[in-house]
Order: structure tokens, then C-alpha cells, then sequence
């Protein structure tokens, strides 16, 4: 925001209603928002807020008395400021006429290594995850199957039939040569779900599907208290935007997980009606794909023309043409899994006793039941997957499937449990997420066990929710040692949510029951940050600290270890690398060194290796280390986040507070083991190859600020050109 304006007013919203949107709805009507800043305090929502000119600033605090109550407008502390200083330049003043010689003139920041920004950095590391991660097109990627509480108490059930499924759909191919279908979900290198779209003789399957969801959104709507697990119903699906004929398998909530039985898919819906009789003897139009080779990871999402190979009682076998060629397929009768309908949490209700297991950030927290009933059930679920394992420690025999439930013996907890692969991770590694326990695991498939259905149905046992009204900030220092004492000593905490809200369950509201202290006030209260505190009626306390590079927590490299980097520049010697981990923590950083800049005007003047923080070209601040620190000169930084060198003006500096500091240094101060002297043209061709992707071997660990001696194979070859 420019620091020269005098047209901003500070708006409050006592009632912590009001988002972005709300505020420029509310503003927009005195006339037009040039720039905005808001952010959460525990008792109240703020923001500032920038109009094109002065008189829209005015109209706003005058028409004070027509906000609402809850409202309430002043001129920001800026503004006043400058419009003092306005008024002090017209008090006519005599000077007393300097030579020109002592003339200071303040020095302009200079910058140097490639243009980058943080929203750049965070773009460009989800593309290098979605590139490295190998995630196969056959991931099951149904999380939101998992872990919805019941509604109901949580009672043990068989393998359902599923009537529709077992109808004979073998006489629709008999007497048809081609037609189209439709890949669903791919479930295995040679396996995958579908449907039919269209046969040859003229008939429409999609436009028989359109009239199936007229007639069954003419029934009566189900409410989901009377719905049974392998109930057939007709079920609306929002993708397609259809009512589609369906097996009720998991009630969870306010809404169900049914078995999509002509789409060849799996649903979570709460828009559920009754399905007319007619519809209950006709085949369903969906099928299970099975290919001789790994023929399906080929094979995308989409519609294919298909010729009838061969058909009988026994089989039926087609031919698709994927990128000029022919390849086989086999139909039959789709049976889904238990890894394809989900699994659920046991009951949840307003009221619920439950324990902290985890709290990563206040929209991400794991809880447990402490209800005696469902305390001992979860128990027996453990032990009879433990004594399962260990009674039948085979492993796997085959390669694994993604989402697929498996049993092993955990590193972690050191007893055998179960998981979901999720993750593969190269050399017959892959992730595992636990279902009992909120951990992640990375094992070989030669540490699996095979399940059968009773072990994979018994329900999750823990559920993911987030706190009601979270504050968007990270939970460290204060708050994180009050989440740590609460999980170690097991405190037995009452969840409140909305139970008339479908998704109320997903944000709930935290009471220790034997103290009767709301712990959202209380977290709130911790994780609020120093920049947003009532500095009057908060006590002396000592001025915010000195943050040395000590503070910053690091990503240690090892020593031999090889490494994927970015080259970003050359600058005195160093080599600086930026490595590319820049996830959701590094926005939530982004956002609240924005918010602090915007309240906090202060320049600074920092010391030696002082970590602060600098403005840079794109207008945005980032972290950054000083380096050298003369008298009467610029400041000499470089970024320990995007990894350029700067020289700023103390106008370009803020001091940094302590909650700027917990997401780790992203770059390296690295220096080349090679005896290539690198003279002004080396240099010059280095500058060519700023922000380049390199490989990096760590030779040693030099142990000061982020200093390694590497040896850099792409960099040694540019060096060695004449």
C-alpha cells in the first residue's frame, strides 16, 4: 500500500461476521476500494481499508451512524499521520541554506538475481509434487468416503448383496456389434469400472439414465434417520447432475455413501429418494473392466467405441481403439469393495466426549471417543486386526492396489495395524495412512497383509475435523505447549458443533469437562499474534527480541546425499539454492507477513545476521538474513526464502516478530569443491543460468547459517566452458 496515502479508514466488525467480500460490500457504496487488508482478531474482525480518494474516506466516517451496531469506522492511524504531516508542511519554515556537498540523499534499494515471487514458488512446488509423486491413474483418491460419523450406533454387518448386481446383462451385447462406454474409476493396472453409453440397435442408455432421474426425482424424498444399509434407492449426484438407481452403504451424518449401480461409481449424497418398482428388475448398466496386461493406466476417463469380440453365458469380451490401438477388454459383474464405499467413524454427536490426539493447525485436528462403549469396541477392532496379522503373516503376493486396506506391523506403534495405501514412493516403498491412529507410515509391500472384509469394514477410529471460527494463523510457542500438555494428559473434552448443519460435524467448538474451559477461547487467545493485541491495556513486557539466524528452523542436508535444487544466482563467492518445498505453510507465512506489514510502518535499521524482513521488486516482503551492515550505507540482505541478494534502504526493512519464524530457511549458502577460478566472464555466463533446475551432491556440512560445500555437475560444466 502507498505509504503516501491519507485516503484509509479502519473498520471493526465486533461480531466476527464479516469476510473480505462482506467488507467491500459494505465499503463500496461510499465509493471506490483501491486496496484492502483484513485479518481476525479472537473478539473481532478488522480491516483496512484504501479508497481511490479522500472524499470516499470521509463519506464513510460521517455516514458512521447508518452502519450497523456492530460496526465501527475510524480514520487509521496512517492517515492521521499523514494528514499531520500535511498540515506541518504548511507552517512556513526558515532553513538555515546547507552547501550541497552535505545534501543527503537517501539511497535507492538495488536487487540482484532473477525475478521470483512467493505465489510463483508455491505454484511452481505443486507442479514439481504433482510431476514426482507417483501417484498412479489408478489411485482410488475417495478420502471423503472415510471417517464421516454415523448417525447411529455403529453396529457389525456382512458382505450385502446386492440384488441389481447380480442380474444377467449379458443379452443387451448378444445381438449388437458396436456401441460406446464410459471409464469411470480406474481400480488397478487391469481393472477399472464402467458403463454403457449407446448400443448400435439405437438404444440411448444416457437418454434411458435421464428418464430413469425423471421418474425418481417424481418419488418421495428419504430422510436419511430411515434409511438401511443396502437399501436400494435413487440417489442425486451433482457431477452429473442426475438421479441415479443405488445401494445405500454407509450413513454417515446427514448423508449416505451409495453404490452408483449404472455408473459404475461411488457416491456421498443426502438428496435420496424412493425408487420406483419398475426399476428394480432392470440389469444395471455398469461393469467391472478387466484387461490381460496393465492395459487400463493407458486408458483415460473418457468415452470409447467398442466392437463385440465375443459374447456367451460365460463372457464378454470387447475390442477399444486407444491411440491406434486395439486392445481387449473382458466385462463382468461389478462387486464393489469396501475400499470403494468407504468406511466410517463411529457415532458423533453434539455433546460427544472425546480426546485430542493431534492438532496440526486450527482447521486440522484429530479427536477420539472417550464413551466407554465405543472406547472397548475400538479395542476389540485393534486386537482382532492384531491377532489376524499375526496368525496369518503372509505377505502380499501381488502388487498392491492404491486406497487398497492392508494389515502390517508398525515401526511407529511397534503392533500390527491397518492402513490405506495412498502414496507410491519408488523401490517398492509406499505411504500408508493408519485408520486407527492419525499417523503416516512408509512400508514395503512385502510388509503387507491381506485382510478380509470383517478387518477393512470395522470402522476409523479417530475423526478429522476443524475448530469452529479458526483463526488463519499457526498454532507455535504458547498455544502448541498448551495443545501438547492437553494431549498428554489425556483431558476428557466435550465437542459442540451444529448438528442441523449437513456438515456441522466438520467444525467443532472444544470444552474441557472438568474445568469447563472453552478451549477454542483459549487457543485463540495464544495463537493471536503480538501485531494484533491491545498493545494499552496488554502489561510492560520486554520489546520484541533480536532474531538471530539461530531462530530459523532449517531442512538439514546430509552429508553425500544428492538433492534436487534450483540454481537461483551467483553472488561473492556463493552459490545460492533454493530447494522447492514451499506447501500450504509457506502461504499461510505469505499471508501473515502481509497482514504484518500492513499494520506495522516502522523501518528499521537491523543488525549483523539479524534475521527481518525486506521488500522486494514484486512489492511483496519476505524473510531475509542481514549479511553486512556499514554506517551511512545499504543494508546487505539476501532471502532465506527466494533466495536473491539485496541492498535496501532501511525503508525497505521491518524488524520481524517471533511468528514469522516457523516455517523453515527454503535456501542454501553453498560453495563449489572444485579449483575453477571464476573470473567476470564466468560470472556473466552463471547470470545466464539463474533460477535453473541442478542437481546437488552435499560433500560437507559446514555448519553456519546454511553453509555446504556441494559438488554440482551442471554448474562444473558451464564453468569449464572457454
Amino acid at each position: 500500500m502507498d505509504e503516501g496515502s491519507i485516503n484509509e479508514v479502519h473498520v471493526i466488525d465486533t461480531l466476527n461476521i464479516l469476510t473480505e467480500d462482506g467488507f467491500r460490500n459494505l465499503c463500496n457504496f461510499y465509493g471506490k476500494i483501491k486496496n484492502i487488508i483484513v485479518f481476525k482478531k479472537v473478539n473481532s474482525n478488522c480491516a483496512f481499508i484504501e479508497f481511490e480518494n479522500e472524499q470516499s474516506a470521509n463519506a464513510m466516517i460521517n455516514g458512521n451512524d447508518d452502519l450497523p451496531s456492530f460496526i465501527s469506522v475510524s480514520f487509521s492511524k496512517r492517515m492521521i499521520k499523514r494528514t499531520y504531516l500535511a498540515v506541518e508542511k504548511d507552517i512556513p519554515v526558515i532553513e538555515i541554506e546547507k552547501p550541497k556537498d552535505d545534501v543527503i540523499i537517501p539511497l535507492k534499494s538495488y536487487y540482484f538475481g532473477p525475478l521470483v515471487s512467493g505465489n510463483a514458488l508455491t505454484e511452481e512446488s505443486k507442479q514439481y509434487k504433482l510431476m514426482n509423486t507417483n501417484v498412479k491413474s489408478y489411485n482410488l483418491g475417495n478420502d471423503d468416503l472415510f471417517g464421516k460419523p454415523l448417525n447411529t450406533k455403529w453396529e457389525k454387518s456382512e458382505k450385502l448383496v446386492l440384488t441389481l448386481h447380480d442380474l444377467d446383462f449379458n443379452y443387451r451385447f448378444e445381438n449388437c456389434s458396436w456401441g460406446k462406454i464410459k471409464i469411470e474409476k480406474k481400480l488397478s493396472p487391469n481393472s477399472c469400472t464402467g458403463w454403457t453409453t449407446f448400443f448400435y440397435d439405437g438404444e440411448n442408455v444416457q437418454n434411458i439414465l435421464k428418464s430413469f432421474s425423471n421418474d425418481i426425482e417424481c418419488s418421495n424424498l428419504l430422510n436419511i434417520n430411515s434409511l438401511k444399509c443396502g437399501m436400494l434407492v435413487g440417489a442425486y449426484d451433482r457431477t452429473t447432475n442426475l438421479y441415479g438407481r443405488g445401494y445405500v452403504m454407509v450413513i454417515a451424518g446427514n448423508s449416505a455413501n451409495v453404490v452408483m449401480s449404472d455408473f459404475g461409481k461411488v457416491i456421498n449424497t443426502n438428496e435420496i429418494r424412493e425408487l420406483p418398482e419398475t426399476f428394480i428388475r432392470i440389469p444395471m448398466y455398469a461393469f467391472k473392466v478387466y484387461t490381460k496386461g496393465n492395459d487400463v493406466a493407458q486408458l483415460e476417463e473418457k468415452f470409447y467405441i467398442f466392437n463385440v469380440h465375443k459374447v456367451s453365458a460365460e463372457q464378454i469380451i470387447l475390442d477399444i481403439i486407444h491411440n491406434n490401438k486395439k486392445i481387449k477388454i473382458q466385462l463382468e459383474k461389478w462387486k464393489p469393495t469396501v475400499e470403494e464405499y468407504g468406511v466410517p467413524y463411529i457415532e458423533f454427536k453434539n455433546g460427544s466426549l472425546v480426546e485430542l490426539l493431534e492438532l496440526k493447525d486450527m482447521n486440522l485436528l484429530y479427536l477420539r471417543t472417550k464413551h466407554k462403549d465405543y472406547h472397548e469396541l475400538m479395542f476389540k477392532c485393534w486386537e482382532s486386526v492384531s491377532n489376524y496379522c499375526y496368525r496369518n503373516s503372509q505377505p502380499l503376493s501381488r502388487e498392491p492396489l492404491y486406497g487398497e486396506i492392508v494389515g502390517f506391523k508398525s515401526k511407529i506403534t511397534t503392533n500390527y495395524v491397518r492402513g490405506r495405501i495412498h502414496k507410491f514412493l519408488g523401490d517398492n516403498n509406499y505411504s500408508v495412512k493408519h485408520m486407527d491412529d492419525p499417523l503416516k507410515e512408509i512400508i514395503k509391500s512385502s510388509e503387507m497383509i491381506e485382510l478380509q472384509f470383517e478387518h477393512k469394514n470395522l470402522p476409523v477410529s479417530y475423526i478429522k475435523v476443524g475448530l469452529e471460527k479458526a483463526l488463519p494463523y499457526f498454532v507455535q510457542h504458547d498455544a502448541r505447549d498448551f495443545v501438547n500438555l492437553i494431549i498428554e494428559k489425556q483431558f476428557v473434552i466435550v465437542a459442540h458443533f451444529d448438528e442441523t448443519n449437513e456438515n456441522g460435524w466438520t467444525h467443532v467448538n472444544l470444552v474441557m469437562k472438568k474445568y469447563k474451559e472453552d478451549l477454542n477461547a483459549i487457543l485463540f487467545g495464544l495463537t493471536e499474534p503480538s501485531w494484533l493485541k491491545d498493545k494499552s491495556s496488554a502489561p510492560i513486557e520486554d520489546p520484541m527480541p533480536i532474531c538471530t539466524y539461530e531462530y530459523i528452523s532449517k531442512n538439514k542436508l546430509k552429508e553425500k546425499s544428492v538433492v534436487k535444487m534450483k540454481f537461483v544466482m551467483y553472488h561473492e563467492g556463493i552459490f545460492y539454492m533454493r530447494d522447492k518445498l514451499f506447501g500450504k505453510y509457506f502461504s499461510l507465512l505469505s499471508k501473515m507477513i502481509k497482514e504484518y506489514c500492513g499494520v506495522n510502518l516502522h523501518s528499521y535499521l537491523p543488525h549483523n545476521d539479524e534475521v527481518c524482513l525486506g521488500q522486494f521488486p514484486d512489492g511483496m516482503w519476505y524473510r531475509v538474513v542481514c549479511d553486512t551492515l556499514k554506517p551511512g550505507e545499504l543494508t546487505k540482505v539476501h532471502s532465506i526464502d527466494l533466495g536473491n541478494v539485496a541492498f535496501l534502504n532501511c525503508h525497505n526493512i521491518r524488524k520481524i516478530p517471533l511468528e514469522l519464524l516457523f516455517e523453515p530457511s527454503h535456501v542454501y549458502l553453498c560453495f563449489l569443491d572444485t579449483s575453477i577460478k571464476i573470473d567476470k566472464d564466468k560470472v556473466k555466463l552463471l547470470k545466464e543460468y539463474e533460477n535453473t533446475d541442478c542437481e546437488i551432491t552435499i560433500v560437507e556440512d559446514l555448519f553456519e547459517k546454511n553453509h555446504y560445500l556441494i559438488k554440482c555437475p551442471f554448474i562444473e560444466d558451464l564453468l569449464k566452458q572457454t
